[in-house]
């Protein structure tokens, strides 16, 4: 039986761990797909050392990881940024959300793209340490104590339970796993940590305030095995609740936290187009070259009494003498037909085809996975999963300010302002001529103010686009095309 310990992943985990690690992996690159051996199979008889050749030598083109980069850039031509009604302790704290001097933009730019990828992606909500647990608001202003974000990757929560409180879902026991490298002279170590927000569940069925607390693995220093401890870094979590909101693009199942990953298909089908061109590369390498055959001709014997090389090449000549019966051999080169080849191309540029009409759906299917508070919003904002999963970034966002407010002892709301009204092309099709065609001619259907604002809309010109700016750029171009090049030419002629 398994030792419980506070790393042990819960059953919610551990379901969608092989999804995320395959995720993780096509992130990585070829490095990181290479180094893996789940993803292209040994042929059967294959000998371990040709196996780790094929593998070290297979060929990647990541298709996957492509399209989640065009999915996520899609909210972001406009900067993230709150309404003026937010306070105005929040209107400093967007400039610098994590305490590494990462605007909100910035954030939720990478909150967004983990989450297409992982299906998940969480902000934790924490405070510095400097606090104490009476502190007032001008105590901790002066000590310069502050909230701060922490993105926290899937693959990180080992354990999430949720319960109803309230009549609103909050998390009411979570492990987060928080390895830290550590210097070590001139050398560095890993140390194995998880932390667990808990709050206690009541006899009552309501819960007590939340709690935190820091495992630590280290030696036991009687028998110099390692264990989990409990560190010193413990203690209870003044705003009373966990401080943990989830980013999802996936469907949730039931009340679980395992979902199902939008781009499962797509990585999937990445996999396939990585082992159609592994094994493309590998025939090609087998077959692809031509081999000399001498028919009828003794190979040389070299003093070692075995066949010697046969030279091959520019500057070689080589003879088929006669044998006794004077019929004489031949030399020449086996090739084999490329027939097999090309068709072995055609369904590699077919998959890769596939992939990118699968990277399209979110661009045009309807998410089911909106929240209650975003569902409102979808029918003006559109219909599409890729603005859908904007709204639920929209929702996560201020749900993390209302935290952030919390630790700062005050209230009010913060409305997020991200954009949802994207192109959502691919940006491989011909629709921008055809905005272009509505503003051009002798009697345009479409102002030019219009064109360049879906211009914009598409980034085909920057989101900082100044158009009066431009304007008066292309009147003075105008003025100085007009302006005579010699102005002595003229009186010259008269």
């Amino acid at each position: 039986m398994q030792e419980e310990t506070p790393n042990t992943p819960s059953s919610d985990h551990a379901a969608m761990a092989d999804y995320w690690e395959l995720a993780e992996t096509l992130m990585g690159g070829t490095k990181a797909i290479r180094a893996q051996t789940k993803y292209l199979p040994k042929y059967e008889n294959e000998t371990q050392p040709a196996y780790d050749l094929r593998r070290k030598n297979a060929k990647f083109t990541n298709i996957y990881r492509d399209i989640v980069e065009n999915l996520a850039q899609r909210p972001f031509a406009s900067e993230v940024q709150v309404a003026e009604t937010a306070p105005e302790s929040i209107k400093a704290f967007i400039e610098d959300v994590d305490g590494r001097g990462n605007h909100l933009h910035v954030f939720a730019g990478e909150t967004f793209f983990a989450g297409i990828n992982a299906a998940i992606d969480w902000i934790m909500v924490d405070f510095t340490k400097a606090s104490t647990a009476n502190a007032t608001k001008a105590d901790e202003k002066r000590m310069g104590v502050r909230p701060y974000w922490v993105r926290i990757p899937a693959s990180s929560v080992l354990a999430a339970y949720s319960a109803i409180i309230d009549g609103k879902e909050e998390f009411v026991h979570v492990r987060i796993n928080e390895p830290v490298t550590a210097r070590d002279g001139f050398k560095e170590k890993t140390i194995e940590r998880v932390r667990v927000l808990d709050r206690e569940a009541m006899p009552d069925g309501s819960y007590g305030p939340a709690r935190y607390q820091v495992w630590e693995k280290q030696k036991n220093g009687s028998h110099g095995k390692e264990e989990w401890v409990e560190t010193d870094d413990k203690g209870p979590i003044s705003i009373g609740v966990i401080p943990l909101v989830p980013f999802i693009t996936g469907r949730r199942i039931g009340g679980s936290w395992r979902l199902h990953p939008p781009m499962r298909d797509a990585a999937d089908l990445q996999i396939e187009h990585y082992q159609q061109e592994s094994a493309l590369k590998h025939i090609e390498e087998l077959t692809a070259f031509p081999m000399l055959a001498g028919n009828g001709v003794s190979p040389p014997i070299g003093d070692n009494g075995k066949p010697m090389a046969v030279p091959v090449g520019p500057q070689a000549v080589l003879y088929a003498p006669p044998h006794g019966d004077k019929a004489s051999g031949s030399w020449n080169f086996i090739e084999p037909g490329s027939e097999s080849l090309n068709f072995l191309l055609k369904h590699i540029e077919q998959t890769a085809q596939e992939l990118r009409e699968l990277g399209r759906q979110p661009l045009t299917a309807q998410s089911g996975n909106l929240t209650v508070i975003t569902t409102a919003f979808a029918a003006q904002k559109g219909n599409s999963a890729i603005q859908a999963w904007a709204l639920n970034l929209k929702d996560a966002l201020e749900r993390a300010f209302t935290l952030t407010l919390m630790w700062l002892k005050e209230s009010g709301d913060v409305e997020v302002k991200i954009d949802t009204d994207f192109d959502l092309g691919m940006g491989d099709d011909d629709s921008f001529e055809h905005v272009m065609a509505m503003a051009s001619g002798d009697d345009p259907l479409i102002s030019r103010e219009t064109a360049i604002s879906e211009a914009k809309r598409r980034n085909i010109l920057s989101a900082e686009f100044d158009q009066e700016k431009d304007d008066l750029a292309i009147i003075k171009d105008m003025n100085r095309d007009h302006e005579p090049t010699d102005p002595d030419a003229d009186a010259d002629g008269l």
